[in-house]
């Protein structure tokens, strides 16, 4: 039997288990399932593709939306995935409605959140448990900016292979749009188009080999947390199109006292090849040394041992007191062109005792 550790985000299932089936294996692991209190086989094909992406957040969005029947998302699983489900059963009907209701590829559906809850649903990822003395956490990847006045001394630091790499970034024929976080209004990242780079992102990083099924549902699992996390942070997004205007990558931001963080990058697959990601290091780091108040660049934790060598190579170091090093603690949470201070002020203010309290603001 496979163990789903996505079965534990949304709410207690009601599909306890599944017959799973890869295209790459012609066995199958045969379980359980009940639907409707009626005993079922439900094939799980593995495949993604572009509508069941479509499907899933169908089906999800009305879950985010407090549609209780919806808040199961093993249910939804088998509607997406399976394959021998009944056109008249209750998980096909239930999708086709969802799928009915999304209002299109670009269209913001995240929840409206203030500021300050922006901020605060921000601070976990940040690692302001170190900071704050609450709990050590992963070692952070920086890189000081002070003494760095063009980006041009950065790259000339570089080894060759990866001038190289910055080179064909450089080449690509994708466009950059930046768009600020604001209170009080829907992510500017929280559509269906930027829904498919989070999918495709985690899958192409936990998937595992193909015909990894038990690796490929985890990873829809993360996509999913993953997507409502980003999608309640402060910050700002840098937003990636290909030359044909498809949405293909986004790097989500946060500027807080000293500090610019990199805090999620998604990429869909052909982003992947694009060398996106090392364009977006580029570009932050562009930002940060042409910024005024700006001495860090953190680009956080590493997933794995290869990944912190990686930016090693671009003169990030993984430093186990980073907060040391890196200062968020001397000023609040930027916003380009906006009073910071004009909105939930009581509340921000209350932080700021918090962390001051602490012995850290």
């Amino acid at each position: 039997m496979h163990h789903f550790k996505l079965l534990l985000l949304l709410a207690p299932f009601v599909v306890s288990s599944f017959v799973l089936k890869s295209p790459a294996r012609s066995s199958t692991t045969r379980t359980t399932s009940r639907l409707h209190e009626k005993s079922v086989s439900v094939i799980l094909d593995s495949t993604l593709t572009e509508e069941r992406v479509t499907s899933l957040f169908a089906w999800v969005s009305r879950a985010f939306d407090g549609e209780d029947e919806y808040n199961n998302l093993m249910l939804g699983l088998a509607a997406v995935f399976g394959t021998n489900l009944p056109l008249d059963s209750q998980p096909i009907k239930m999708l086709e409605r969802a799928e009915n209701m999304l209002k299109g590829e670009e269209v913001l559906t995240g929840e409206a959140i203030n500021r300050f809850r922006r901020e605060e649903a921000s601070l976990g990822a940040m690692g302001a448990a170190q900071w704050t003395g609450q709990w050590k956490t992963r070692p952070h990847a920086l890189i000081n900016v002070t003494n760095m006045t063009t980006i041009d001394e950065w790259t000339k630091s570089l080894p060759r292979g990866c001038k190289r790499t910055l080179k064909k970034a450089n080449a690509q024929n994708f466009t950059i749009a930046s768009k600020p976080i604001l209170s009080d209004e829907p992510a500017p990242h929280s559509s269906l188009a930027h829904f498919r780079c989070v999918v495709e992102h985690e899958v192409r990083l936990l998937a595992g080999i193909e015909g990894d099924i038990e690796g490929f549902f985890d990873a829809l699992s993360v996509a999913i947390s993953r997507y409502i996390g980003t999608t309640r942070m402060a910050g700002v997004i840098q937003e990636y199109r290909n030359e044909d205007g498809k949405i293909i990558a986004f790097a989500h931001e946060v500027r807080k006292a000293r500090t610019i963080r990199g805090q999620w990058f998604y990429a869909d697959d052909e982003a992947s090849r694009s060398y996106v990601w090392f364009h977006s290091v580029q570009e932050l780091l562009n930002r940060a040394i042409e910024t005024d108040g700006i001495d860090t660049v953190d680009l956080g934790p590493s997933g794995s041992d290869a990944f912190s060598e990686l930016k090693a190579k671009y003169g990030f170091e993984s430093i186990d007191d980073w907060p040391a090093f890196a200062d968020y603690t001397s000023g609040p949470f930027h916003y380009d062109g906006e009073d910071a201070d004009a909105e939930n002020d009581d509340e921000r203010k209350s932080m700021l005792q918090l962390l001051r309290m602490l012995g850290r603001e």
